[in-house]
């Protein structure tokens, strides 16, 4: 197999658009602060990676969109949230392909969104807005709330008449998006494939159920949230949510030569697995077996992998079970960071914003340095901690797993 990447697009908490959150992971940037709920006169404090200053209208005038699709977006209405960040992200990342005079034929392109649940803030709100006042609920309602409006937006937008449709796999979602994306190119009805991991935008509910459920790090008013994410420190205490949204476009090995876009890297192959357990405890034979199936998949040995980038949530079971199933895979060269400990923990749109850093990183030739790992829960790993490494990166081994034990892992090739 292989598929190549063309176009990304990324909305993150440390910088909005590929050539800022290319700086930031090149800087080691965070920015982390707290969210404050009120709920009937009980306040409830959340940790969080923010994503600030971003104006969908003013962040798309400044893409270069042809006159046309620009006038549609626009013209676009009652997007929510999730779908807005969506919508930047897969507009950044066609152009970034440089796809809008490139596609004559926009039956042969289709849209895969990654995640479910995507908009729970908005529906929430909604709830909460017109409970008393029903009959004045807008009627945009009936759309925004399909996981699915992010697809009939975007073919609207950009003319595509394909394939259309959401994936969802809990926080694998983003991972699995990209290889519905590949097997979609790979069944030959299709020259390309826009893949694109919507913000998962969370309300109370969510918050407060993660945190009861002790995935989710807890914060108080005392709480130094610059210190509180440590994914793989012996003082890990669960994730810190991070507002993030990502697009790649995916297109046949063959397509883009046309056209003579050499593109970002390739997607050589990937992994899947389940635990046959719908509880949210990881299994180390699952995510072992996932990134083997990656390996055999793309006809690599795994002594040719150069970097992980590791699903690195930060609980206290999931980096011991991740890092078993790594020093398992017997790599000891490979060199492994936590792209959520900059950015946080992205839920439904982690596995492609985690792409997305892998494929910038290789390009630029660096790896990103992980935040707050003092103290490694084992150093039978080649830790990437205060500083970031440079050089060639070649392969990179991509982890995604999800409650439910849902586990994916992508190859990825640098071009």
């Amino acid at each position: 197999m292989n598929v190549t990447v063309t176009g990304l697009g990324a909305i993150t908490p440390i910088g909005i658009g590929i050539a800022k959150f290319t700086e930031a992971l090149k800087n080691g940037d965070t920015h982390f602060s707290k969210i404050l709920f009120e709920k009937e006169g009980v306040d409830y404090t959340f940790p969080i990676g923010n994503t600030v200053g971003f104006d969908f209208r003013e962040a798309v005038s400044r893409l270069p969109l042809e006159q046309e699709v620009m006038d549609r977006v626009l013209r676009m209405r009652n997007l929510s949230k999730s779908a807005s960040y969506g919508m930047y992200c897969a507009l950044e990342a066609w152009c970034d392909a440089q796809l809008q005079d490139a596609v004559s034929d926009r039956s042969r392109v289709a849209i895969v969104s990654s995640g479910s649940n995507i908009q729970q803030a908005d529906l929430y709100e909604n709830y909460e807005k017109y409970a008393h006042k029903l009959r004045f609920l807008r009627p945009n309602y009936a759309l925004n709330f399909f996981d699915t409006d992010i697809v009939g937006a975007l073919s609207e937008v950009l003319g595509i008449r394909g394939e259309g449709h959401a994936i969802a796999a809990a926080s694998a979602s983003g991972n699995m998006g990209i290889i519905q994306g590949c097997r979609l190119i790979n069944s030959g009805e299709y020259d390309t494939v826009i893949v694109v991991a919507p913000l998962m935008d969370l309300s109370l509910f969510e918050y407060q159920g993660f945190t009861a459920m002790g995935a989710m790090a807890g914060a108080d008013e005392t709480t130094d949230v610059s210190k509180l994410y440590r994914p793989f420190d012996r003082a890990h205490a669960g994730f810190v949510y991070g507002q993030s949204a990502a697009c790649l476009v995916l297109e046949s090995a063959s397509h883009p030569v046309q056209r003579k876009q050499q593109g970002y890297g390739s997607i050589l192959g990937y992994g899947i697995s389940m635990d046959a357990n719908r509880n949210p405890n990881p299994s180390m034979q699952g995510e072992l077996e996932a990134m083997k199936k990656a390996l055999d998949h793309s006809q690599l040995r795994a002594d040719q992998v150069d970097y992980i980038n590791t699903h690195g949530t930060g609980s206290v079971i999931g980096d011991k079970t991740e890092v078993e199933a790594i020093i398992a895979m017997d790599m000891p060269r490979v060199k492994v960071n936590s792209t959520k400990s900059l950015i946080g923990h992205g839920l439904s749109a982690a596995g492609a914003i985690e792409a997305v850093a892998s494929l910038l990183q290789m390009k630029e030739g660096f790896l990103h340095r992980s935040n707050n790992l003092d103290n490694p829960i084992h150093e039978q790993v080649q830790w990437l901690r205060e500083t970031e490494y440079t050089g060639d990166v070649d392969h990179t081994l991509s982890n995604s797993f999800g409650f439910g034990g849902i586990n994916t892992s992508l190859v990825i090739k640098k071009n």
